[in-house]
């Protein structure tokens, strides 16, 4: 690992998680940047993670659970990590988010009120996606 790439590939998640949950978006300047940090340890691996990475959430926004800018962060980050590190990463935010869901939805069985709600994906990916850069 490079630390000008961690560098980049932490900073890029969290600002962007930060950025997502105020405005429910994902700026495509983040999704360059984390490419242009994934030039550095290019292989074919890297290919295979943007695929892998990706993949989940683009099946995800064709039946209208996520917005594309999730598909494209998850793919520029699946580049930067590769393979095994994406599905490491893809178990992780799979934890995180069904954690947080379940939770969530038992607040608010309790409290009486409707269950149904949505929540911002960017600071899940960075969950599961930065500790998996490290592994």
């Amino acid at each position: 690992m490079h630390w000008v790439q961690a560098l980049v590939f932490c900073g890029c998640l969290m600002g962007a998680s930060i950025y997502d949950v105020r405005h429910r978006l994902v700026d495509d300047r983040v999704c360059v940047a984390l490419v242009l940090a994934g030039l550095i340890t290019i292989s074919p691996a890297s290919f295979l993670g943007a695929l892998a990475g990706g993949l989940p959430f683009y099946l995800g926004a064709g039946f209208g659970k996520n917005g594309a800018g999730d598909t494209v962060l998850a793919a520029s980050a699946g580049f930067v990590l590769g393979l095994s590190r994406t599905l490491a990463g893809l178990t992780l935010f799979a934890f995180c988010y069904a954690l947080f869901v379940l939770g969530k939805s038992l607040v608010l069985k309790l409290s009486h009120r409707p269950t149904r709600f949505t929540c911002p994906l960017v600071p899940f990916i960075a969950a599961g996606f930065i500790p998996a850069y490290f592994l």
